[in-house]
């Protein structure tokens, strides 16, 4: 879905909290225009390039770096468009621990199910069925996981970005708000 702010660009995030939405950078162009008329059949084929996403954590959506327009394209024709997002990962250290965490608690997992066999007998099963799922996930969040997007704080703080604001809404941004 789509996030749909003022013109000037104010959202109300409180609307918008913990959806997962999409935000475009710049206004999506119309379905009539002509670069999404002409990816309209690409989206109609299948053949429709994907859109360029960089989930944001800070503010919980993601925005739409590269693909307005096939974006625009694929809302027209009701497809589902090609998505490729780009987030923070996993750091390299953290996912090896989580690996080894992971392979750690399938090993005693399995140990665990080898001693009721012992106990109960070979009714008991070996737990590969019930602990490689869980394996599976634990390995697949290690190396797949989102992390918080960093951020630094605008150099200039608060009245830069009043001053940026003012600049780039041609003078319709006063401090507090929208004029």
């Amino acid at each position: 879905m789509l996030i749909d702010g003022h013109p000037d660009g104010y959202v109300d995030w409180y609307l918008h909290n913990g959806s997962w939405e999409i935000f475009p950078l710049r206004p999506m162009p119309d379905a009539d225009d002509s670069r999404v008329k002409a990816y309209r059949k690409q989206a109609l084929d299948g053949t429709l390039p994907p859109v360029l996403l960089w989930w944001v954590s800070g503010l919980d959506c993601h925005l739409v770096l590269d693909g307005h327009a096939r974006l625009a394209a694929a809302i027209a024709e009701s497809v589902d468009p090609a998505l490729l997002e780009l987030h923070r990962t996993v750091p390299e250290d953290e996912a090896d621990t989580e690996t080894r965490h992971a392979v750690a608690a399938y090993e005693a997992e399995l140990t665990r199910f080898a001693e009721l066999r012992v106990l109960h007998g070979s009714g008991v099963p070996d737990g590969a069925e019930f602990a490689g799922p869980a394996l599976i996930r634990r390995l697949d969040a290690a190396r797949t996981g989102h992390r918080p997007t960093w951020a630094w704080p605008l150099p200039g703080g608060t009245k830069e970005w009043e001053r940026i604001a003012h600049e780039q809404t041609a003078g319709r941004w006063e401090p507090g708000g929208l004029s």
